[in-house]
């Protein structure tokens, strides 16, 4: 699941590039990325304003070591790239996708521009976002029509609520069926899925940072590793969320152990009798799936999950490294300012 130029987006906040002090404070709030917003934040009367505005926001989001992303606009994609593909932007994402030709003409123009621009070839990212039943019935056509997509989801949100005629904010998944359908495109084109479990939200906040854990720390027992948010208050719960606790990598470095042995043996498989478990060194399994009576089974399957986790926390510790010494350096830079 991992590699070495993954890019993690645990947390991320979407703002309207033309409000400034939302783009001046974005260095400091502590996002994987930012992604800074064309589209509904931004009134038609206004849209040139902010396209003429992405080139020199691209690294005052950057400099506290988020990414830059920004969402542009369906209906006005080419003007939108000319005006967001410039060097720093990580990623565009394209709302309301529904073909595959729309992507397979994204990745033509932003080809051109990294080389008119200087940007390596292949370092700009697609977002292809499905909100629509079309977007879902062609979902597979789509997250295949471009090696820039990386990640892949959607099927929920206001706009796929409006497109199905479903109430918004309800105690139940709505979006079931379209969001486990466009996850399993996302996996089997080998993509890393954009999806989260249900958590429920009939008030319609976006700065409850209780929900937010529950949604991260849920998203991550599932196998995503993908958030974000609309409020700076949800930032922290959801890098949170997303990491393992103590217990859990305790645990993977038991499996592994356990595995190491299984491998001298020339065995496929066993079991063990956590009733002998070492409680100190090696806590006892933390999820009932894991029992067969008394016993854990030790395979290669449940080896691979383990060195996933260790390998994910370690990603995580790397970018939040990344992310701090930004934040150092920015700080550093203003005392220096302040003191010639």
């Amino acid at each position: 699941m991992s590699s070495p130029l993954r890019r993690l987006k645990r947390s991320g906040l979407t703002m309207p590039i033309v409000t400034p002090r939302f783009i001046d404070n974005a260095w400091h709030r502590g996002c994987d990325y930012i992604n800074m917003d064309l589209e509904d934040s931004v009134p038609p009367n206004l849209k040139d304003v902010a396209r003429n505005l992405v080139r020199e926001s691209i690294p005052v989001v950057n400099k506290g070591g988020a990414d830059a992303v920004c969402r542009i606009n369906h209906d006005l994609m080419e003007a939108d790239l000319n005006a967001a593909v410039w060097p720093g932007l990580m990623m565009v994402n394209y709302p309301k996708a529904e073909y595959g030709h729309e992507i397979e003409r994204m990745d033509e123009i932003i080809t051109r521009l990294e080389a008119e621009r200087g940007i390596r070839p292949g370092t700009v990212e697609i977002g292809a976002n499905i909100e629509t039943a079309v977007g879902v019935a062609n979902a597979y056509e789509i997250v295949t029509a471009s090696p820039r997509i990386m990640d892949f989801g959607g099927a929920a949100g206001y706009d796929m609520s409006r497109d199905l005629g479903v109430e918004m904010f309800v105690g139940f998944d709505q979006f079931v069926y379209g969001k486990g359908e466009v996850e399993l495109a996302a996996r089997a084109a080998g993509r890393e899925p954009h999806a989260a479990p249900f958590t429920p939200n009939i008030t319609g906040s976006v700065s409850d940072p209780d929900r937010a854990f529950a949604e991260a720390d849920a998203s991550r027992k599932c196998g995503f590793r993908i958030g974000g948010g609309l409020h700076p208050a949800v930032v922290e719960p959801q890098i949170r969320g997303f990491a393992p606790t103590e217990d859990e990598l305790s645990d993977a470095e038991w499996v592994l152990q356990e595995y190491r042995k299984l491998d001298r043996t020339g065995e496929t498989w066993h079991q063990v009798d956590v009733t002998t478990m070492d409680r100190e060194g090696h806590p006892r399994p933390m999820s009932a799936d894991s029992y067969l009576g008394r016993h854990r089974v030790i395979d290669r399957y449940e080896a691979a999950r383990a060195r996933e986790l260790l390998q994910w926390r370690a990603l995580c510790q790397e970018r939040d490294q990344e992310k701090a010494e930004a934040v150092a350096r920015v700080r550093a830079a203003e005392v220096s300012e302040s003191e010639s």
